[in-house]
């Protein structure tokens, strides 16, 4: 949603006026891990506990006249690929003393009946202060159509894939949690043989589903970069084009000393208002996020008054999103400090 929405409301804001524009930019910000842990930086074991998969059965590929068939595919690959997926993604958060896999003979995989109890006995005696997620079941279901478009052809394929964890933490209660992740891939072509055709390989696309699977599983439980748009206000006005051309030169504390002057000093309220949209940023920047909060909320009062809709929204859904940032901060300083 959010991605669909900054965009427009960028097209919407370019028009209000020749003399005032914006520009887009995305920053990186950290997320905490959505699940608590009894030690900062555990050692984690992930373990593939998945049964032979029989989800292909209900994939489908439907022609160009509506004809259904069966799309069949081996499944047997890929609970071992998302095993050692997640476990690279969670090595790579740098957020665990050490991340191992275990991958069990089939004879002692016990797939959506969960861990029981022998298993989680053997664990505690072992490795009593190691996190286990278990891979309990995964679930691609995939479905090709081939759809008329006027005098073109649209191969469309989406995978919808769902995994079944169940996690131990040493000290707290076993728990579980699904999992679910769908990609989209579109070719087009003159005929249905040539979409068709040009659709990437089918085993790729799959394998490029469970690794984006366990990119969105890991974020269960490691922090995790993500990426947030941002507008920059400029006007017509000299001081406000001045600070944008400190701030294209990456002389931010330059742009936010004149943003603050305008701010403060500048009759036209509207110029104000993205003068502190602007300074909210720019405390975002430099992890200040309670007074980017503040810039952000003396920006919306104004853009409110003023009765500017799209700007009023702009900086309504900015306040809110600072608002969860303060209190993700506040969850990866306790996850520290364990």
């Amino acid at each position: 949603m959010k991605r669909i929405f900054i965009p427009m409301l960028i097209a919407i804001l370019l028009c209000l006026s020749s003399c005032s524009w914006v520009h887009n930019i995305q920053l990186n910000t950290l997320c905490p891990a959505q699940i608590s842990y009894h030690t900062p930086s555990p050692s984690v074991v992930v373990v593939n506990n998945c049964a032979i998969d029989s989800s292909n059965n209900e994939s489908r590929y439907i022609d160009e006249n509506g004809k259904q068939y069966k799309l069949q595919f081996f499944s047997d690959s890929l609970p071992q690929l998302l095993a050692m997926s997640l476990a690279t993604n969670l090595y790579d958060s740098q957020a665990f003393a050490n991340v191992e896999v275990l991958l069990p003979d089939s004879n002692h995989i016990t797939g959506l009946t969960g861990i029981d109890s022998l298993q989680r006995k053997e664990w505690q005696t072992y490795a009593p202060n190691d996190v286990h997620i278990a891979i309990n079941a995964i679930r691609p279901i995939a479905n090709m159509q081939i759809t008329r478009l006027e005098d073109m052809f649209c191969a469309e394929l989406t995978i919808t894939s769902q995994a079944l964890i169940q996690y131990f933490i040493p000290h707290k209660d076993e728990a579980s949690v699904m999992v679910c992740d769908t990609l989209y891939w579109y070719v087009y072509g003159e005929t249905p043989h040539i979409a068709y055709s040009s659709m990437p390989d089918f085993d790729e696309c799959m394998d490029v589903a469970v690794t984006s699977l366990a990119v969105k599983t890991s974020e269960l439980f490691a922090p995790h970069s993500k990426i947030v748009d941002r507008l920059i206000f400029v006007t017509g006005h000299p001081a406000m084009k001045d600070a944008y051309k400190y701030w294209e030169q990456g002389l931010y504390t330059e742009a936010s000393y004149i943003w603050e002057y305008v701010y403060e000093h500048a009759e036209d309220k509207g110029r104000r208002a993205k003068a502190a949209s602007n300074l909210a940023l720019y405390h975002e920047i430099e992890e200040n996020l309670t007074q980017a909060l503040y810039y952000a909320q003396e920006a919306q009062k104004i853009f409110v008054e003023l009765k500017k809709t799209s700007d009023a929204e702009y900086v309504t859904l900015y306040c809110e999103e600072l608002q969860q940032r303060i209190v993700e901060a506040i969850a990866l300083d306790k996850a520290l400090l364990k």
